[in-house]
């Protein structure tokens, strides 16, 4: 098939969308389909009924997109790969029936989730038309890591209202003297306010480094370095952190959100309650001195390496093209 893949975000971006559409092209690719990822900048120069489907990240954001697909290709497929602001936000917040989201969700053939927890966001007729892949990770497997003085924690998110970066802060304050905690934030400061913000967190708090956004093999290279990675969202689609921390082996604590539960299990030792400084900070201190427990969040994460793997990932792209014919 040929195939036109959408991301909204400008060409070389950071962020994770950009992350996500580069792997899937090398799947799509090694499953024998022509590919061609493009941004908003390039989509209208390039969208001609010769492709096959368009597969389009975020509902929202690719809506202009997914209408001109349908009215240039009408015998094109379209896919829409539904991310945690189209489901937790843009979704709820939709008054009637002709939205961006609802309409791309409605064009759409076939619905991608990135974990099984957001078909419950969806309406019970529209589950027929999703898939869920999980987000895999091509990382060498390493067997652990040497424990160092300092108790390193990563913390890989842009700094985002909704990705909530302050509780970190208000969870170190929480920790005992005696902790050796080190937390290093890598992320974009997505404005002049957080970017200020971050930078008297490194002024007033000793055990915060915010570094700035980098690049992914560095941002992987922070996440096999530290002891644990943390995630503080209030809301995401699939964290792509999860399937790099398995395959590294890296302990994951994370807020208790959909996507978290529907990747991690609800029965993770790692989950908080969004916004609870209290728990992350017990989690934190926990973790850092009980062995025990520190050794069953290795393992939990170890155990989700089958799920997160390119395998898996991949069939579940070839079974989802080997049926598009059937939408």
């Amino acid at each position: 098939m040929r195939l036109l893949l959408h991301v909204p975000l400008p060409r070389g971006s950071t962020r994770g969308n950009w992350i996500t559409a580069l792997r899937w092209t090398r799947i799509l690719l090694d499953l024998g389909h022509t590919v061609r990822a493009v941004d908003p900048s390039e989509f209208d120069s390039v969208v001609t009924s010769s492709y096959d489907a368009l597969i389009a990240l975020h509902a929202r954001r690719s809506a202009e997109q997914i209408k001109r697909f349908r009215i240039t290709a009408p015998r094109g497929k379209i896919i829409v790969a539904l991310t945690g602001t189209d489901l937790h936000i843009d979704l709820k917040s939709e008054s009637h029936d002709s939205c961006p989201v609802t309409d791309s969700i409605n064009i759409a053939d076939r619905l991608v989730l990135l974990e099984p927890e957001g078909l419950k966001k969806l309406k019970p007729g529209l589950r027929r038309k999703c898939n869920v892949i999980y987000q895999s990770s091509t990382l060498p497997i390493l067997k652990g890591q040497i424990r160092q003085a300092d108790f390193r924690i990563s913390l890989l998110a842009h700094l985002r209202e909704v990705k909530d970066p302050y509780l970190i802060i208000r969870a170190l304050e929480l920790l005992p003297p005696s902790s050796n905690v080190q937390v290093t934030h890598a992320g974009e400061a997505t404005n002049a306010f957080w970017r200020t913000r971050a930078m008297n967190w490194n002024e007033t708090c000793s055990r915060y480094d915010w570094i700035g956004a980098i690049p992914h093999h560095d941002a992987i290279q922070l996440l096999a370095n530290s002891q644990v990675t943390v995630l503080t969202s209030h809301h995401e689609g699939a964290p792509s952190v999860f399937s790099e921390a398995s395959a590294l082996g890296i302990p994951i604590l994370s807020t208790r959100i959909t996507a978290a539960v529907g990747i991690l299990g609800a029965e993770h030792p790692g989950l908080f309650s969004r916004g609870n400084a209290v728990e992350l900070a017990k989690l934190i201190h926990r973790v850092e001195s009980d062995h025990a427990f520190y050794v069953a969040l290795c393992r939990a994460s170890v155990g989700l390496r089958n799920r997160l793997s390119p395998e898996a990932e991949r069939l579940a792209w070839k079974t989802l093209l080997d049926n598009i014919g059937e939408a």
